[in-house]
């Protein structure tokens, strides 16, 4: 079943959501939900990491500037980001099968994959980027390595980590 739910963290937008499943995916929406647009700002460098480096692959075409205009900080991305849903579900790939948080995005820079920001137990940004299904870097590529990894760049400078 579907729902409209009230999202700090995107500054009070309604978002459709698909009711949690579980107790444990019940606790991490909750937890999503008390997030504030103070975690959004601290999320930007991620999400504006992931533009850079799609700005960066398609050669920093001229096009994209004039359609979006290039956000003069990290924090301008959102303007650009446009939650479409919000769903929970465990991470069987995880050891403890993790709770998720996960929001589909449409964004202005990526039409066709879009941005999927995924949340462990709603409270933790773990991976941004492109819609894949998969919950982290690590168990996306099956990499130890991509551990704390929240954006997976095609060009390495764009990485980004988990804060510690």
């Amino acid at each position: 079943m579907e729902t409209k739910v009230t999202v700090g963290f995107f500054g009070g937008a309604a978002i459709p959501m698909e009711e949690p499943e579980t107790p444990a995916t019940a606790d991490a929406l909750t937890g999503f939900l008390g997030l504030t647009a103070a975690d959004r700002w601290s999320a930007s460098r991620h999400v504006h990491a992931y533009y850079l480096d799609f700005h960066h692959a398609v050669g920093g075409e001229d096009w994209l500037d004039a359609e979006m205009g290039v956000p003069a900080t990290p924090e301008a991305i959102w303007d650009h980001v446009h939650p479409r849903l919000i769903f929970t579900e465990h991470d069987q790939l995880s050891p403890g099968n993790e709770a998720y948080v996960v929001v589909e995005c449409d964004c202005d820079w990526e039409e066709e994959h879009g941005l999927m920001l995924c949340f462990r137990d709603g409270r933790t940004l773990t991976k941004c980027g492109g819609y894949d299904g998969h919950f982290t870097n690590r168990n996306a590529y099956a990499d130890d390595r991509l551990s704390g990894v929240v954006y997976n760049a095609m060009n390495p400078k764009f990485t980004t980590r988990e804060d510690p």
